[in-house]
């Protein structure tokens, strides 16, 4: 996130001061104090009353001002039209199951001229779902196994993966997390059908030669 994934995103958002910003799926809220330190105005949405509480407190602690709401992206009833200069949804769209009905809605809440901002775990490489990294030899010293390769089936077939995060000891989180793999061709053309115009399009890659990286 700090090195790859969010350099990117705020590259894509540019200069926020002034402007209106809904952040479509913010969870515990890391995103959207990040913008209202920068000078948005921001709106943040969720559907998990348990984040939205817990972004209120941090909030709170940072003497920031931002407005959060408990709501469904795929139908943001607390959301007026045409409201926002920035819609950004980080890393949101794989996990819900109403990808058009959400990318409807993002158009709805934008001014004209405002720009949607949305990060995806890329489909091809995505551990959550219908492939798997082929692992080397665990390094002795380290007790790290670098990645090989990453295989890849049934690209086109698309589902819902249930999968289970872990804490740091190694166990299973108590409920799993849902994760959609769509193609390419289906959040691109879904945006398409929603009118957005696509004016860019990233793939980051690590910003150095880090060891870190390697895997």
């Amino acid at each position: 996130h700090r090195n790859i994934l969010n350099p990117c995103v705020q590259d894509l958002i540019g200069e926020v001061e002034g402007k209106a910003l809904l952040d479509a799926g913010c969870g515990e809220g890391y995103l959207s104090r990040f913008y209202a330190k920068r000078g948005a105005i921001v709106t943040a949405v969720d559907f998990s009353k348990r984040l939205v509480e817990t972004a209120r407190k941090i909030t709170k602690e940072d003497s920031l001002t931002i407005e959060y709401k408990v709501d469904d992206i795929c139908h943001m009833e607390s959301i007026e039209n045409e409201k926002f200069d920035v819609v950004l949804s980080n890393l949101v769209l794989l996990n819900i199951s109403c990808l058009e009905d959400a990318l409807n809605e993002f158009y709805r809440a934008l001014k004209r001229g405002g720009y949607l901002v949305f990060s995806i775990v890329h489909p091809a490489f995505n551990f959550y779902g219908p492939g798997s990294w082929e692992m080397g030899k665990k390094d002795p010293e380290t007790g790290r196994r670098d990645g090989l390769f990453f295989k890849v089936d049934h690209y086109f077939e698309e589902k819902e993966y249930e999968r289970y995060w872990k804490t740091r000891e190694g166990e299973n989180f108590p409920a799993p997390i849902s994760f959609f793999h769509r193609t390419l061709e289906t959040y691109l053309n879904s945006l398409n059908k929603s009118g957005f115009e696509l004016v860019d399009f990233r793939e980051p890659k690590p910003p150095d030669d880090s060891p870190f990286f390697d895997r």
